[in-house]
């Protein structure tokens, strides 16, 4: 008998939910990608995404980069593990490469990626949760590659196509992490304690916290490779042989309209209206009481991963000493985030504007708190820094069409638009442009870590 999980949760979260569709002779600037709602119709929309058009120049490959990747690949096949990528070219890399200011990318552009002996859970499992995060977004960039690491790792295509539509052929401890990281992307904003401790019925808190890390870290990279719409590499393989029972299965973690059929417009995530300042502010206050929820390295196993020029004074925050639990993974992750703040082409009143409207649109109260102390230190005012919240507030029309970029890559990236990203390219170069878009996804990222750990704001 099939188990159907999500079938009430889907259609509780989006029923009262428009579907984002326009007239079929809308502009193309205008129109969001369509939802696979089978895995035959997901197989073709990742051929097709072989011919998107990037949104950033991304110029063919130079005979350089073509031979370092052959490189890469060689050295893939040599190492275990490597899931079946590593060869050829990735525009994904090559995107950030050409368009993020170094400084600000550090080891998220290489760099050691050395094992973190601390992490424990299975890598291919993980490229699970990455596959249903991806699918969640409607990320077909992202949803590529981890079907190309899946099936390099081992993975049977009925296995994969399971993870769409029948959940019943894993164990309960895969689908209680499968059910707690679609919640985690689609409603971060709804994650209780309960949905922590159902996951502790099956896993260790440094495994939820793994977890955690990874499908935050996902769901920062599906705001990259989407908004900017990455085309698929030519090479890979998706038109493959899809069995019978699992052809018009419909898709348990897309977000799919349930009374539509065949591929279906999006059905955005529900966040509801922004809350009041008054709400807010209290918010805020029990952030600054509540217990985290998962366990804090001490104050010198935080440091330990900090960067070695990072500023802060007095104990280290929190967010640190909850990344000090991993030595190796904590600090890589810790490092991009710590130069978030410091780094970059854009400046620093921009980038926390940026922080405080990603924070607010997933009611990531630690992150938010970190913002708004962030814009009083650059001496904006508290009512300035509310103002933010509405889509209209006094801004030059440059900052204006940047955070209005923001606010849709953090509700729903699958609906950014051409037009979406040419209102900022009016307005900033285009390595600025990918600044804006990196900066939201590691506010993404931030503030799904932080908040499922339950962290207490310090200031």
């Amino acid at each position: 008998m099939r188990l159907r999980l999500l079938s009430v949760l889907a259609a509780s979260m989006f029923a009262a939910l428009p579907a984002v569709c326009l007239a079929d002779d809308a502009p193309a600037s205008d129109a969001p990608s369509k939802v696979a709602a089978t895995r035959q119709e997901l197989k073709e929309q990742l051929e097709g995404s072989k011919q998107s058009r990037p949104r950033l120049p991304l110029p063919p490959p130079t005979e350089e980069e073509l031979a370092e990747a052959k490189a890469r690949g060689a050295a893939a096949k040599a190492r275990p593990g490597s899931g079946g990528m590593g060869g050829g070219i990735v525009n994904n890399g090559r995107l950030r490469q050409i368009h993020i200011d170094p400084a600000l990318l550090g080891d998220r552009n290489g760099g050691s990626r050395e094992p973190d002996p601390t992490m424990t859970v299975d890598n291919t499992f993980k490229t699970m949760l990455f596959w249903i995060v991806s699918r969640a977004n409607n990320c077909t960039y992202c949803q590529g590659h981890q079907e190309v690491k899946l099936a390099g790792d081992g993975v049977k295509e009925d296995t994969i196509a399971a993870l769409d539509g029948d959940w019943s052929e894993f164990t309960p401890a895969e689908r209680a992490a499968f059910v707690f990281t679609r919640k985690l992307t689609f409603e971060p904003n709804a994650l209780t304690d309960a949905d922590v401790d159902r996951l502790r019925q099956h896993y260790k808190d440094l495994q939820i916290l793994e977890i955690i890390m990874t499908v935050s870290g996902n769901n920062g990279t599906n705001r990259w490779t989407g908004p900017l719409a990455i085309p698929q590499e030519k090479h890979r393989v998706f038109l493959t042989p899809t069995a019978e029972k699992y052809k018009s299965l419909r898709s348990l973690v897309a977000p799919l309209d349930p009374n539509a059929t065949g591929m279906v417009c999006a059905k955005p995530a529900s966040r509801g209206e922004l809350e009041s300042r008054e709400q807010v502010e209290k918010a805020l206050d029990a952030a600054r009481k509540r217990t985290p929820r998962l366990p804090l390295a001490d104050d010198a196993q935080a440091r330990s991963v900090l960067p070695a020029d990072w500023s802060g004074s007095g104990p280290a925050p929190q967010w640190a000493r909850l990344l000090g639990n991993f030595p190796k993974g904590g600090k890589r992750l810790a490092d991009a985030f710590a130069r978030v703040e410091t780094k970059g082409k854009l400046s620093p009143v921009l980038k926390s504007k940026i922080a405080w409207v990603g924070a607010r649109q997933d009611r990531a109260w630690y992150a938010l708190g970190h913002a708004k102390r962030r814009l009083n230190d650059l001496g904006l005012s508290d009512d300035q820094v509310f103002a933010l919240d509405q889509p209209d507030f006094a801004s030059p029309p440059a900052e204006q069409a940047a955070l209005a970029l923001v606010r849709k890559i953090t509700v729903d990236p699958a609906l950014v638009t051409d037009a979406d990203v040419e209102a900022v390219r009016k307005h900033y170069s285009d390595s600025e442009t990918a600044e804006v878009v990196y900066l939201a996804t590691q506010a993404a990222s931030f503030d799904r870590l932080t908040e499922a750990a339950g962290l207490r704001l310090e200031n």
